[in-house]
């Protein structure tokens, strides 16, 4: 973020909530350990740049973090894939519901897939889209087809524990 001219731990912070949250989210209580560990390390200097009676420190890039920034998109690892889901995990334990119930839950999941979809497409798909960079759009085409198929996976769902229940399915699913 501070090699696109992102300079505060907070303009940091709204960068990440406008482009990369959907798959990497951060928040200022990780933003600014994050700069202070990078500082310690020679990647980032800091200088004061106080906004009104507020202490504010304002960080760049140094060389040595421009290397280690080339370095580490050059690197040949292969990254671990995490996927965290709360509402997932719910669907994954639904069977102590009766069909009613998760019915519902799946109706809230859908809902909010609707709604996350509808945002992304509307927020940050045009925001990647006005960006300078090709592979900033490119991510952001990846979580709006993402998110799309999320919205109609629950859809599906939905419909088909819909089905069940029309057939007279009362049993725990």
């Amino acid at each position: 973020m501070l090699d696109q001219g992102h300079r505060t731990g907070y303009e940091i912070k709204r960068a990440v909530d406008r482009s990369t949250r959907f798959f990497w989210a951060a928040s200022l209580a990780q933003v600014y350990p994050e700069l202070a560990a990078l500082e310690e390390r020679g990647y980032v200097v800091s200088k004061d740049e106080p906004h009104g009676a507020r202490p504010r420190k304002a960080y760049r890039l140094t060389d040595d973090g421009r290397s280690a920034l080339l370095g580490w998109l050059q690197s040949n690892r292969v990254p671990d894939f995490e996927f965290r889901d709360e509402g997932l995990l719910r669907l994954f334990f639904a069977d102590t519901l009766t069909l009613d119930e998760a019915l519902e839950l799946v109706r809230r999941m859908r809902s909010r897939a609707e709604e996350i979809d509808r945002d992304f497409r509307e927020g940050i798909l045009p925001l990647a889209q006005k960006s300078a960079g090709r592979f900033r759009l490119i991510a952001a085409r990846e979580g709006a087809d993402y998110y799309a198929w999320r919205a109609a996976w629950f859809r599906n769902l939905e419909a088909e524990l819909a089905a069940e229940l029309g057939n007279g399915a009362t049993d725990r699913p």
